[in-house]
């Protein structure tokens, strides 16, 4: 059904702004037309011009000796390896779909490897960062459930290996879940696709499925707070696995013939953002003709067919010439392929069915980096001081053995087992990381000695009144899982999510987020080659509003450049010594346990020093590659008796140690302070590993030794390993499983 001029006005002007409009009709000189209002609608959301974000994200450091694509100028960041291949990398955001349909998580993962695909790269691991609301309630617990099942039958079908990830749970994420998703592929060097237009002999041409109609105006709903009533939410989306495994099969046999000449993948904004963008990246004009696209159905109207969020669908630029070539081949595969239209010398974006013409406007004015608005919003501190919380601003505790049985089964430290055992862990048979427990995951890079280390994290409660400390934190974290794997890290992507950025305390909180991962990534010479940005995480509840928490997350992917280097968390042998590298400390500020057992869930962040990471990451590197050490684990959520018990478990190991005595039990066991990693060590190297750290001047203590299955601590036992791991490999299921 066609839509009249009054209704597509209506809705374009439910996500333009009257400022928008002003600016869009003093650049045209002209009052657009109502489907061009709505082209200017899904073009200047929050989601596709990073209008609010854009400025701040300029901050942050994109350029090193291993960038081959920088972040911005194509659909993902591109890593050098060798000369010859590259890594591909890419970070997505799917908060808002989910929110209304846990399953389209399935739709994230298949919009991600379209994303490296789409730059020529084979999709080679995926790592899903999942918050979710207080698992108590059913309807968290339901969605849990509906969320992994999603994001397992894209990826399982898919035939990508999931190698790792993170699941946080905090009451903020009640009606708002994050869904964030980061990938890798590999690609040839010389056979990186851009994502642009480049010559007036080139064509148009969609590859894929026929375009649904569905997720019209998807931008501009992810651009935007979710109600319970009166909100128009898109069709959903339906994700094609099978179908996004043929499409990429085509792909790679289309660019090994050398047939495409730019490539970008059907997201948000369906073909006119594809078409637009790559407009602009090569400086040239579109004309797209509507009753050229294959559809799903015939009753879609033209804006569905323009903007419609199709899945397993790609634009290609093409050779004239190779278009029957080209066509062949998709129809080998039994894709479809249809030529929308040429590629113009003019700069300006048509939009034409048979002899009308519905749109007609420059490229520029629609764009990112053109003339899509910039804000710079107002921003105001939330009033509250940052309480740093030692462990004598508490009482202590009763039994520490009872807390820490009950620390294991938490559900933001219990074994994500249960899980990631949904998912497809070995796909490919590249991930190593499932025989090899690490702090990063592992996947061997076929035909040279080395492989890809990849680490997420973002803990929020660590920025919920420190943002900028907590945003530093998580970018040290991933790099520390780097490092203790045996790597050294590369390149970062980001996916920022927070609230309302017109609210003045978010936008400050994300301006402080991101000035501090610009200012790890400087000092680190770590460049942020991927990102997302993700605001209007709230939703309107009645008269009430729900505000997700802070919660930058930081996707850190690495090289081990000898397969000898790679470093497990886990103890190997009874009697070997454990030291802990870096300070303990009285710090139990944000930690779990402040939260779990004084039901403290404000306070500072934990006491940080980039310097001091700095040298603990440069020597525990050092010890990895010395072959000095049998295992590392960093310190991390739930403290120090966590990292213990995660070291001891793959071996079905115990551990004898000893607590200092002026660190207070608590704070010793299960504080959170940062910059420490666990090490253990072999008699024989015991001498040659204490006379180097001697020499680094760097902070180490010894904990004890590795014993055969008893946890002991200061001559206490704390029970036996098989009682813990009974504990931590089943608390989840428990809570999530009923």
């Amino acid at each position: 059904m066609d839509l009249n001029a009054k209704q597509l006005r209506e809705r374009a002007l439910s996500y333009l702004t009257q400022d928008e409009l002003y600016s869009i009709e003093s650049m045209l000189g002209r009052e657009p037309n109502p489907f061009e209002l709505n082209m200017f609608a899904a073009m200047w959301s929050e989601h596709i011009s990073y209008k609010s974000s854009i400025k701040w994200l300029e901050e942050m450091p994109v350029e090193s000796k291993e960038v081959y694509v920088a972040a911005g100028k194509e659909n993902a960041g591109v890593i050098h390896i060798n000369e010859e291949l590259a890594c591909v990398i890419k970070m997505e955001s799917h908060n808002h779909p989910i929110a209304v349909d846990p399953r389209q998580g399935a739709v994230g993962v298949g919009n991600v490897n379209r994303d490296l695909i789409t730059m020529g790269a084979e999709p080679i691991g995926l790592m899903n960062i999942l918050r979710f609301g207080n698992p108590k309630e059913k309807h968290i617990r339901e969605m849990v459930n509906a969320v992994v099942t999603a994001l397992g039958s894209y990826s399982n079908n898919f035939g990508v290996p999931v190698v790792g990830g993170e699941i946080l749970f905090d009451d903020s994420y009640n009606f708002n879940p994050l869904v964030n998703l980061l990938g890798v592929g590999i690609v040839k060097t010389k056979k990186v696709i851009r994502a642009s237009f480049t010559s007036r002999k080139q064509v148009m041409v969609l590859l894929g499925k026929k375009t649904s109609g569905r997720a019209v105006h998807g931008a501009g709903f992810a651009s935007r707070a979710i109600k319970n009533k009166g909100q128009m939410v898109p069709e959903s989306q339906v994700a094609d696995p099978a179908s996004g495994k043929i499409l990429m099969d085509c792909i790679l046999e289309l660019n090994e013939k050398g047939l495409i000449g730019g490539m970008q993948d059907i997201g948000a904004g369906g073909v006119l953002c594809a078409a637009a963008e790559m407009a602009f990246r090569g400086g040239k004009g579109v004309e797209i003709h509507l009753d050229r696209i294959p559809l799903l159905r015939e009753d879609i109207d033209q804006l569905g067919i323009l903007l419609s969020q199709t899945q397993e669908q790609m634009l290609l630029a093409v050779d004239g010439k190779d278009l029957s070539v080209l066509g062949e081949i998709a129809n080998y595969w039994g894709l479809e392929c249809a030529d929308l239209g040429p590629v113009t010398d003019e700069q300006r974006l048509r939009v034409l069915e048979k002899d009308e013409t519905y749109g007609d406007l420059p490229v520029q004015l629609l764009v990112r980096g053109g003339g899509a608005p910039v804000y710079i919003r107002d921003m105001k501190p939330r009033g509250k001081t940052p309480r740093a919380v030692s462990a004598e601003d508490v009482p202590m505790p009763g039994n520490l053995k009872d807390i820490a049985r009950k620390m294991v089964s938490l559900p933001n430290i219990a074994s994500r087992r249960w899980i990631y055992e949904q998912f497809d862990t070995m796909a490919g048979l590249a991930n190593i990381s499932t025989e090899f427990p690490s702090d990063a995951g592992i996947i061997e890079i076929q035909g040279c000695n080395k492989a890809l280390a990849m680490s997420v994290d973002g803990n929020s409660r660590y920025g919920k009144l420190e943002p900028k400390v907590g945003a530093m934190i998580a970018v040290a974290e991933a790099s520390r899982n780097i490092i203790c794997s045996g790597g050294r890290p590369l390149a970062v992507a980001d996916c920022l999510n927070y609230g309302d950025p017109s609210d003045p305390y978010v936008y400050l909180d994300f301006a402080e987020s991101v000035k501090g991962i610009s200012a790890v990534c400087k000092k680190m010479e770590i460049p942020v080659v991927a990102g997302n940005v993700s605001f209007h995480n709230l939703t309107h509840n009645g008269e009430d509003i729900a505000s997700v928490i802070p919660t930058p997350v930081i996707g850190m992917v690495g090289i081990i450049d000898d397969l000898e280097d790679m470093m497990s968390v886990s103890f190997r042998n009874k009697g070997d010594m454990i030291f802990l590298v870096g300070r303990s400390e009285n710090d139990i500020s944000s930690s779990e346990y402040l939260s779990f057992m004084h039901l403290i869930n404000e306070s500072a962040a934990p006491k940080f020093d980039l310097d001091y990471e700095m040298k603990i990451q440069q020597e525990v590197g050092n010890l990895i590659r010395r072959k000095l050490i049998n295992s590392a684990h960093d310190v991390s959520l739930g403290g120090l008796f966590i990292t213990l018990v995660e070291s001891a478990l793959p071996g079905g190991l115990g551990f004898d140690v000893t607590s200092p005595a002026e660190i207070r039990g608590d704070a010793f066991l299960f504080g959170e302070a940062q910059s420490r990693v666990v090490v253990s060590v072999a008699a024989e190297k015991e001498t040659e590993f204490l006379d180097y750290m001697i020499e680094t001047g760097i902070h180490f203590s010894a904990l004890g030794h590795v014993t055969k299955e008893e946890l002991r601590i200061d001559d206490v036992s704390f029970g036996f390993i098989a009682d813990y791991a009974r504990d931590f490999e089943n608390a989840l299921e428990k809570l999530l499983g009923d």
